[in-house]
């Protein structure tokens, strides 16, 4: 047990350094201090220490036939782990700090969720998860999610040195935060502040909030947090419509109202957010953790907006810094090359050990069919590059969308859907 605690510091640590490390290279964005810059290499470095460490010892605990990874809360650690892992090496090898503002918030998103979890005890491995082939297959399947979040993030970069339209960039931030509004919105809003109406009722006045899409109203308690929310939704909503309105039109005055949505659009989600902890705060009985999943999502959002201003308002510059188009390509296709037999080799042995537990190779369970999915759009891009000689912008889509897929395998399968796979959940 004390190796468990001691596991859990480190846990705490190394979350720590994730978030200053992830503020550091955001601030890096802007001036590129090269102090900042090595300051926030220096949090990475011990961030990933402090996760190896904590690791370590919670296997120790648990016994060598337990790893670190059997239930969500574990598997987001070494998610977590694998990402900044993945970058810390790529960075000392090609010195490209700025991919870290885009890389160390993934890893922080997931290292937030596990915090937030309420049950991060080391629990006995239920049936289908005491197998040998637990170790490899886990583990191979972190490190490949790993490393293709690190190259969507060096296509992301790609894409900006290759100069897409910055507005292109807005319509994909809005939506993220107009999906993240939308999505909590119902959770967060609808039922008081994290799913305590009945704690709140005596401390705000009851207002009618419409369902999007709907005419149906309800009403619920937002004590001043719910409005908030709602306006940040429209102000995203507007934002998208104008960005796609200037990307059709190419009038100025377009763009700058754009961009004057997203700024109003990050102003009012930070008055919310702050008001919400504020309101979390002052009522004892409320935690974070009532619903981690959607206050993430909510950071999430915030935190891109942060880049997308930050990385607008210092574009020349930001481009400048930038390495070569090609150097970055070929980041994203290395990553993906080293990733891509990993993935393969997930799905063998995910087949294998589903023989062993459930007596079938395959199922149809939404965690192997979402992995196939996965499997697919990668082998699409290799096919692409290798095969057709797709390049760039094309490639670079490829890999955003497969950025996506790895998401909703990672974590929306377990969250959204059920199957043999659920037990990952807890």
């Amino acid at each position: 047990m004390e190796l468990f605690k001691i596991s859990q510091s480190l846990f705490n640590v190394g979350g720590i350094a994730f978030v200053v490390a992830t503020i550091l290279y955001v601030i890096y964005l802007g001036p590129r201090n090269r102090a900042v810059g090595n300051a926030a290499t220096g949090a990475t470095v011990l961030g990933v220490l402090c996760l190896t460490v904590g690791l370590a010892l919670r296997w120790i605990e648990a016994g060598l036939h337990h790893p670190p990874f059997t239930n969500l809360y574990e598997t987001l650690l070494f998610f977590a782990w694998g990402i900044a892992l993945v970058y810390a090496v790529i960075e000392f090898k090609y010195k490209i700090k700025i991919a870290g503002a885009f890389v160390l918030p993934i890893s922080l998103a997931a290292m937030g969720i596990a915090s937030l979890s309420p049950n991060k005890e080391i629990e006995p491995l239920v049936p289908a998860l005491q197998s040998a082939w637990l170790h490899f297959h886990v583990a191979v399947s972190s490190v490949a999610y790993a490393a293709f979040v690190v190259a969507f993030a060096f296509s992301i970069l790609y894409l900006l040195k290759d100069r897409l339209p910055m507005a292109v960039f807005g319509v994909c931030v809005a939506i993220v935060g107009w999906f993240s509004m939308s999505v909590t919105k119902l959770s967060v809003i609808t039922e008081g502040i994290f799913r305590m109406r009945q704690m709140v009722e005596e401390h705000g006045k009851v207002y009618p909030v419409f369902y999007p899409g709907t005419k149906t109203a309800v009403e619920i308690e937002i004590p001043g947090v719910g409005s908030v929310f709602l306006i940040t939704f429209g102000l995203y909503v507007l934002a998208m419509i104008l960005y796609m309105l200037y990307l059709f039109t190419k009038q100025e005055n377009l763009e700058r109202f754009s961009l004057w949505a997203m700024i109003a659009s990050f102003v009012a989600q930070s008055a919310a957010l702050l008001l919400l902890l504020v309101r979390i705060k002052a009522i004892p009985q409320v935690s974070m953790q009532s619903n981690p999943y959607e206050m993430t999502m909510l950071f999430i959002s915030w935190g891109t907006t942060l880049v997308f201003l930050i990385v607008h308002f210092n574009y020349p510059k930001f481009l400048e810094a930038l390495p070569q188009k090609k150097l970055l390509d070929n980041l994203s296709y290395k990553t993906i090359m080293v990733a891509f037999p990993l993935m393969t080799l997930v799905i063998i042995t995910g087949a294998i050990w589903a023989n062993y537990a459930w007596g079938t190779y395959w199922s149809w369970d939404p965690k192997e069919t979402w992995s196939l999915i996965t499997w697919i759009v990668y082998a699409l891009y290799l096919h692409a590059r290798i095969t057709i000689g797709w390049h760039g912008r094309r490639t670079a889509y490829i890999s955003i969308i497969g950025f996506a897929v790895v998401l909703f395998t990672f974590l929306g399968v377990n969250i959204v859907l059920s199957g043999l796979h659920s037990y990952a959940s807890g």
